[in-house]
């Protein structure tokens, strides 16, 4: 499943294999997990977790460690397939000055993520809560570490009103990029798939 998200990105003929930062939890599997890692993105980076994170929002910190400062980050969890869209970020973008960019599908299903959008412009994230029509397609570029780390932070301040089930999620960290004055630009996909639910019980 995780090569056949990645591979069907518009923008993975940018990327080269060393690019990919990859964060796993030590199982039984993951000798294994690895080494397909390893095989399928020779150069990759790969973190390895001794136990379950607080949220995807940890495990996202966790890889941080491992990339560019001032590259733009994408997280992939890996989980919704879809391949439209630009190569690059800059047609979305459109030129203007940006904080995060959030591919969304249309749903009103409650095991997913949801954004309020106007104008093209998100204003709100909010985890497991249909908040609008707009629900995250698992994707998420934040423009630098800088911004990334100040969403996270963002998150674990209002961790209270944000968390689920006690854990921190990706998606509402978008309320920390525009808490700090960053845009955050809405890019709708038609063809989004959903390779299953198990990830996003509510």
């Amino acid at each position: 499943m995780i090569e056949h998200a990645l591979r069907e990105r518009a923008w993975v003929s940018r990327l080269a294999p060393s690019d990919y930062v990859f964060v796993v939890r030590e199982t039984e599997a993951t000798a294994e997990l690895v080494v397909f890692l390893r095989n399928a993105w020779p150069g990759c980076r790969i973190v390895t977790l001794s136990d379950l994170s607080g949220g995807a929002l940890f495990s996202v910190l966790a890889g941080l460690a491992l990339v560019a400062v001032d590259e733009p980050i994408v997280v992939d969890l890996a989980d919704i397939l879809f391949s439209e869209g630009p190569a690059g970020f800059e047609p979305i973008t459109g030129g203007q000055d940006w904080g995060a960019i959030v591919p969304t599908f249309v749903s009103d299903e409650p095991c997913y993520s949801y954004l309020r959008i106007v104008d093209g412009v998100v204003t709100e994230a909010r985890e497991k809560q249909v908040i609008s029509q707009h629900a995250s397609a698992g994707v998420y570029v934040f423009r630098n570490s800088d911004i990334c780390l100040t969403a996270a932070a963002h998150s674990i301040r209002h961790r209270a009103e944000l968390s689920v089930k006690g854990s921190l999620f990706v998606c509402p960290m978008v309320n920390g990029v525009i808490a700090g004055g960053n845009t955050v630009i809405a890019c709708p996909i038609k063809d989004c798939r959903p390779a299953g639910k198990i990830f996003h019980l509510p």
